[in-house]
């Protein structure tokens, strides 16, 4: 185990979570944002995944659990992937963010909508100190799934 495969494991867990990407989950990150957004509240949650809990409270739902337990189940293989010790991880918090009034329709493309998914990873492990990863990006879906929420697998 190398120290520094941490930090690419940990790169690569967050851009799977933060990504509209159903490999690793039928649920989305993004979608629990879309949420929060719809309920007039601030699109920004925290998933600690060694305390297993999710904040804000009203971003908990079936389907947040699911995309936390999904990960979590993921993370031994990753983990061994990247010759990491899961063991030795002590913190794993991502919070992910949209400002969706920066969100925009792309020219000719008035059925769609543009917006920057945000991320900052907090990570410890191997009785080190606190690592951060921060990380963006752009993401299109069709405008109305502001409204119903893109498409997930059960």
């Amino acid at each position: 185990m190398k120290y520094k495969n941490y930090k690419s494991a940990i790169h690569n867990f967050t851009h799977s979570f933060m990504s509209i990407d159903y490999l690793k989950s039928g649920r989305l990150a993004v979608n629990v944002l879309i949420d929060l957004y719809n309920l007039g509240l601030e699109p920004k949650t925290t998933f600690d995944f060694i305390n297993k809990t999710i904040q804000p409270i009203d971003a908990e739902s079936k389907e947040s659990k699911q995309l936390m337990n999904d990960y979590l189940d993921w993370l031994p293989d990753h983990f061994d992937s990247h010759n990491c010790d899961l063991t030795k991880l002590e913190r794993l918090e991502t919070t992910t963010w949209i400002d969706f009034d920066k969100a925009f329709s792309p020219p000719r493309m008035n059925n769609a909508i543009e917006f920057t998914v945000n991320a900052i990873t907090k990570w410890k492990a191997d009785g080190r100190n606190d690592e951060i990863i921060e990380m963006s990006q752009n993401e299109l879906i069709k405008k109305n799934y502001l409204k119903l929420r893109i498409p997930e697998w059960k």
